[in-house]
């Protein structure tokens, strides 16, 4: 049996605004709107990290084992106006990646999971012209503030996720529903990759800086051509134009009409990969807003309007063996389950690890695996339905209790994958 290297990282992973709650930022406002959030709610304070739990829930997880912690800082608090940055909410998240360090976890630092600064948003969001120069200094400014304590730096979480949400469909912040703006959308992001890790590398030269991917599989339901059809579509949406680019530096169609993306292919010291599931596609006519490609597997993990896809731990496998050759090392940086059957989330984690033992043992070179998540969190349009966390959370009084699925992982964390 492959055996996982003695400097696995083994962790769990965290955005800021689903664990800190909101700021000045387009998903607070995003938030009010009406019918916006599946089931009513809002942020609010979140898992009551940024006043304070962020520490506590990080020492239980060294505790158990783990190696490594993924987390990400939020813009709004650390730049609430363009070019001036709030000191303070710099010292209160350069001491949590201290306390990290000092409790033996490596740090994967994320600069954008998804939120942008108000100020951001009212000047287009992802289609403003100079957002790729306003997150580039922003990237420079954590980097001289926080290089220090961190190991690892993920530019961009999931482009093609808020190009498809956001642009595409109107599911997410800004809410286009305008297929047209998903190009020029993900090129900016890619564009802004690009700018952080140059802005990373100035005051860090050494720093290992990535991109974090989402994979689903998308497999064809029948044995049609139609179904084969869509499913190469969606799966090129999702995965396919973003990996497209990073080879060859360019985005093609039906994106762009090989617009090149300035330094792209030499831009990522690793890659991370964002897995869930697998969508079995069929045509139907009534799924207009999905190219007419329904998504009927079962069982599946659905939400609400969220559907994170059938358990199919081959397709992480799938997923690793389609980035290796790119030629950089790879992270699992999100794996994990919404549910409330806690032996369904276990049986979910030791099959999707075995999946990284088999990529291990395909000679893929992967560093790291992160389950989602540490603490059940605010899950952006779905709200405070979906538990994925580790440890179950009381809204009203914050109070964690450990699921099972924690000592399981503890476990395999200790035993390096056991």
């Amino acid at each position: 049996m492959t055996s996982f290297p003695s400097d696995f990282w083994w962790g769990c992973a965290t955005s800021s605004h689903q664990v800190e709650g909101g700021t000045d930022n387009d998903w607070t406002d995003w938030e009010r709107r009406p019918g916006a959030i599946a089931d009513g709610t809002r942020s609010g304070d979140a898992a009551r990290w940024w006043s304070g739990a962020a520490e506590t829930d990080l020492e239980r997880a060294a505790s158990w084992g783990h190696t490594a912690t993924r987390l990400s800082v939020e813009w709004s608090r650390l730049e609430p106006e363009p070019g001036r940055f709030d000191e303070a909410a710099f010292e209160r998240y350069a001491k949590l990646l201290e306390h990290a360090g000092a409790l033996g976890l490596s740090r994967l630092l994320t600069i954008n999971h998804f939120t942008l600064p108000r100020w951001v948003a009212r000047r287009g969001a992802w289609l403003w012209d100079d957002i790729v120069a306003a997150i580039g200094r922003f990237a420079e400014a954590c980097a001289k503030r926080l290089g220090t304590s961190v190991e690892r730096w993920a530019t961009i979480n999931e482009p093609s996720l808020v190009a498809l949400l956001g642009y595409a469909e109107a599911l997410w912040p800004p809410g286009h529903r305008d297929p047209r703006t998903f190009g020029p959308a993900l090129a900016n992001m890619l564009r802004a990759h690009v700018s952080m890790t140059r802005a990373i590398k100035a005051p860090c030269p050494n720093a290992s800086v990535g991109l974090v991917l989402n994979m689903p599989c998308f497999d064809p339901s029948r044995d049609l051509l139609i179904d084969r059809g869509l499913a190469w579509l969606q799966d090129h949406a999702v995965s396919g134009v973003v990996l497209r680019a990073l080879e060859s530096g360019r985005l093609w169609p039906p994106v762009g009409l090989g617009t090149r993306i300035e330094g792209l292919q030499t831009s990522y010291d690793w890659l991370g990969l964002n897995y869930y599931g697998r969508y079995a596609v069929r045509f139907s006519p009534r799924a207009y807003e999905m190219a007419f490609g329904a998504h009927v597997q079962t069982p599946t993990s659905k939400c609400g309007e969220t559907d994170w896809g059938q358990p199919h731990p081959q397709g992480l496998t799938r997923g690793l063996r389609r980035l290796a050759p790119l030629g950089v090392p790879l992270l699992v940086t999100e794996n994990g389950i919404q549910t409330e059957d806690d032996a369904v989330r276990t049986a979910y984690l030791r099959s999707h690890v075995a999946a990284v033992r088999d990529a291990l043992a395909e000679g893929i070179d992967v560093r790291g695996y992160f389950h989602w998540s540490l603490v059940d969190n605010f899950e952006w349009a779905e709200g405070w339905r979906p538990r994925f966390g580790l440890l179950a959370l009381d809204r009203a009084t914050g109070e964690r209790t450990p699921r099972a699925t924690a000592e399981v992982y503890a476990q395999i964390c200790r035993n390096h994958g056991e």
